[in-house]
């Protein structure tokens, strides 16, 4: 089971990172755009893994607290980051 978890885990990180080079492929960007975008789907990318496994460890209430406790920062990084790199105006020109 823990091997199809890092399998899933694996195709999602890279389902990702396609989407990333995507986006920057067709909008305007920096260094600052790269760094949020990337920390918040680190972030959301860890809160998967870390409640999956503690799911599987038994302990659902660390899971839970886990996915909260990551994944709330990094949806909203995120969703920030992107926001300001659709936007005409960009963080930093």
């Amino acid at each position: 089971m823990m091997d199809l978890t890092w399998f899933i885990l694996g195709a999602l990180t890279g389902a990702t990172l396609y989407a990333m080079y995507v986006l920057f492929q067709n909008y305007t960007s920096n260094w600052l755009s790269w760094s949020g975008l990337g920390l918040g789907a680190a972030l959301i990318l860890f809160s998967i893994a870390w409640g999956v496994g503690a799911v599987l460890e038994g302990v659902p209430r660390a899971g839970s607290m886990g996915i909260v406790l990551f994944a709330l920062p990094g949806l909203v990084l995120a969703t920030v980051t992107i926001k300001r790199i659709v936007s005409d105006k960009g963080f930093i020109r």
